[in-house]
């Protein structure tokens, strides 16, 4: 038997309508448990002393196909899915300086609706199934410390992913990826006096550990986000945003049965943000859009995603 590497995501539902061995369902179904998309224009700043509450609204639907061959048989997998996601973040600033730096302290806590389509076929009628449901996601703690220079921001941080959102094994509405990980990453923002133009940068890398239930763990993984913008008017940027994303190792563990895998994306749309005063309070407004293409071993689609800020 001859498999092609290709996305676990197809495996995985393989395995629930019955075609493929047991232990594929140990994938990490496509998704990095980085948020890719996550930073955009502002991406270096740590905002001054204060208390910082962002909901965040995010929309994805994306597919994944491909042919495996079974000695002389070939079939034929592919899913589709959409997801609607939300979450609530707050970021906390002392007034007290770390190392000349700002000192950040937050939490997201993310929710969401995953809908599922899967379709199995060897020269006959397909098989198809269909899931959809709701459930908590991964919460993140993160901390971060970030200076300013001039017109010059960059921010280090690292940050937390715990296992807590909804998780079953097989064809579920998963919303969390029972995957445990570490990621840590640096961050600029730079905004040219003259021209009002501005350059973001965000760059990391993931750690993951073992899903302690399927004895599957999942490669290190490389992001990097950008966002470059224009303000044309007082408060309002506009420009192009994108994303690209590599997985560094291979994946591994007794739950890998089929070998190692690896994924990319690469993401580009447009994007803009905008700040003002609502009733003398500073409020700060983000919406961005994203066309992946380049993928391997992953969902490929489109993604949309806004933020509302508030400082109190």
């Amino acid at each position: 038997m001859r498999i092609p590497k290709f996305s676990l995501s197809v495996l995985s539902v393989l395995l629930t309508l019955g075609v493929a061995p047991i232990g594929v369902q140990a994938g990490e179904y496509g998704f990095s448990s980085y948020g890719l998309g996550g930073n955009a224009f502002g991406a270096g700043a740590t905002p001054p002393p204060g208390t910082y509450v962002t909901v965040v609204t995010g929309a994805y639907n994306g597919k994944i196909g491909a042919n495996v061959q079974f000695d002389n048989v070939t079939v034929n997998a592919g899913a589709k899915v959409e997801v609607f996601s939300s979450g609530l973040n707050v970021l906390y600033v002392p007034e007290r300086k770390v190392f000349g730096g700002n000192l950040g302290l937050s939490v997201t806590v993310p929710f969401g609706h995953v809908d599922m389509d899967a379709t199995v076929s060897a020269g006959g009628p397909g098989i198809s199934r269909s899931v959809d449901g709701w459930g908590l996601g991964d919460i993140v703690p993160k901390v971060q410390l970030g200076w300013q220079q001039g017109t010059f921001a960059h921010t280090a941080y690292v940050q937390a992913v715990t296992p807590t959102g909804r998780w079953d094994p097989g064809f579920s509405p998963i919303i969390g990826l029972h995957r445990p990980g570490v990621d840590v990453g640096w961050a600029f923002t730079w905004v040219d006096p003259q021209t009002k133009v501005q350059a973001n940068g965000a760059l990391g890398f993931t750690f993951n550990f073992e899903n302690t239930e399927t004895n599957y763990k999942s490669g290190t993984d490389f992001h990097w986000e950008w966002a470059l913008g224009l303000e044309t008017s007082p408060g309002l940027v506009l420009g192009l945003v994108g994303y690209n994303y590599r997985q560094l190792t291979a994946d591994s563990g007794s739950g890998a049965v089929l070998g190692s895998f690896k994924g990319s994306v690469d993401a580009v749309g447009a994007g803009m943000s905008y700040t003002t005063l609502v009733g003398g309070t500073p409020f700060i407004f983000n919406l961005r859009h994203y066309r992946e293409f380049n993928a391997e071993n992953r969902w490929e689609g489109n993604m949309t995603i806004a933020t509302g800020t508030v400082r109190f």
